[in-house]
């Protein structure tokens, strides 16, 4: 067989009458879920049979816990709260772009709210889930990445810089983990429709819509789709990927 390996028969974790909801059965916790991507992601989990535990800074829902993902005291007090129920997938989805402005312009402030909220909060949620997945020798995690950190562009350093630091921080935990059944992956969308595209994009937004071969935005139902793909039993041999839903955009 090719590269000497042997005969043994490994059992699929796939089944091929498998039950037409993918995560039946499953806990995900999904972070920004009140709007846009992390909305849809939550949507689309339950709509696969999965229970999920939503969580938010402004939670616009009774049904969504409050949480600041900066906060490493929340984080704590959550995996209490869940310590009998830990989740089976965690989607780090919050994040965002705090400033635009090219690198001589960023304050300290900037720079540090920015790492804080699109990779420290990352590593905060790893590492509360991570000691919970180990018990049970599985779990999928699902970071949420974007094109900026994988291409370089002429502003916005500390959201770049963030967004690759969280791209390689998923390939180290994926690294480390794949012993423990732990798979860790980057989804990375690169413009999503949303209310302010709906209304007209913003002139850097623009620029990068003109440089997406597919010539439009992505879905949130898109992205999504691919975030229930990397949680079921699909991805069973998917770990430390990146998987662009970014219509062309890094082709």
């Amino acid at each position: 067989m090719p590269g000497g390996c042997s005969r043994r028969r490994w059992k699929s974790p796939v089944s091929s009458g498998a039950d037409p909801a993918r995560l039946a059965g499953r806990v995900a916790v999904v972070t920004g879920v009140s709007r846009g991507i992390g909305r849809a992601i939550a949507e689309a989990f339950v709509g696969q049979g999965a229970t999920v535990i939503g969580l938010d800074i402004d939670p616009g829902s009774p049904s969504i816990r409050r949480m600041d993902v900066t906060d490493e005291r929340q984080w704590r007090e959550l995996a209490d709260e869940l310590e009998g129920s830990p989740p089976d997938v965690v989607v780090n989805n919050a994040g965002g772009l705090l400033d635009s402005s090219v690198l001589h312009e960023h304050s300290t402030e900037t720079w540090r709210q920015t790492l804080d909220l699109n990779l420290t909060s990352v590593f905060f949620s790893m590492r509360t889930f991570i000691p919970q997945m180990l018990l049970r020798r599985r779990g999928s995690i699902i970071n949420i990445g974007s094109v900026s950190g994988v291409r370089g562009q002429a502003d916005a350093p500390a959201y770049q810089a963030a967004k690759a630091g969280l791209a390689m921080l998923t390939r180290n935990a994926a690294l480390v983990y794949a012993p423990f059944r732990i798979r860790v992956n980057t989804l990375t969308p690169s413009v999503v429709e949303t209310e302010g595209l709906a209304a007209g994009p913003e002139p850097r937004t623009a620029a990068f819509l003109a440089r997406v071969p597919l010539g439009r935005p992505a879905l949130p139902e898109e992205v999504a789709a691919a975030a229930v793909f990397l949680a079921s039993d699909e991805s069973s041999y998917v770990t430390g990927a990146d998987l662009a839903v970014d219509g062309g955009y890094l082709a």
